[in-house]
């Protein structure tokens, strides 16, 4: 009887467990839920990205702004003071990416950790090493991290690459940045 009951609550418990992971698709609508649908047709790029609403409490604000002259190839997008990314067209350039791991691969006064490396994105940290001298002021060698995303992405045959700022942002806005350019959906 014992071993009755013991292999009941072990068919229960794993047919819990079984039926309750999300789907892929549903973790996707779950992570896009604090975002809103903006459409980059009106700047020269045909695409949606999802971008955050005011309810994600990221200090972003509703209205979204984007910087670009007529003609050329960068766009600069801010939502809020801490949500900004950078847009370029590198026309049929598919090789930036390498480009820009190379680039980041050259900076030696920092050490990279990559959080993510695959075909299209880079996420990492980046961390500035600290040579001081034992003579130095104590606030000299504190430690300094930033967060950086780069993406690539081709739409209608042409390059376009999203990135955060140079300066760095929080790991909590990398994270929606990364959300955003994943969201990407060409027209």
């Amino acid at each position: 009887m014992k071993r009755l009951n013991l292999l009941f609550a072990c068919c229960f418990v794993t047919l819990i467990v079984t039926n309750c992971s999300t789907p892929p698709k549903q973790k996707e609508i779950d992570l896009l839920y604090e975002f809103k649908a903006f459409s980059l047709n009106k700047y020269s790029i045909p695409a949606t990205i999802m971008l955050p609403d005011e309810t994600s409490s990221i200090g972003a604000s509703t209205q979204t702004q984007v910087d670009h002259e007529e003609g050329d190839y960068k766009w600069e997008v801010r939502q809020g003071p801490n949500f900004k990314f950078r847009i370029d067209d590198w026309g049929d350039d598919e090789q930036i990416l390498e480009a820009e791991k190379e680039k980041i691969k050259s900076i030696h006064f920092y050490d990279i950790n990559y959080l993510k490396n695959t075909s299209d994105l880079l996420v990492y940290e980046r961390k500035l090493k600290v040579n001081g001298s034992k003579y130095a002021p104590k606030d000299v060698g504190k430690e300094h991290i930033t967060y950086h995303i780069f993406f690539m992405k081709k739409i209608k045959g042409i390059v376009y690459t999203f990135k955060s700022s140079d300066e760095g942002v929080p790991r909590k806005i990398i994270e929606l940045l990364q959300a955003s350019f994943q969201s990407i959906r060409e027209h």
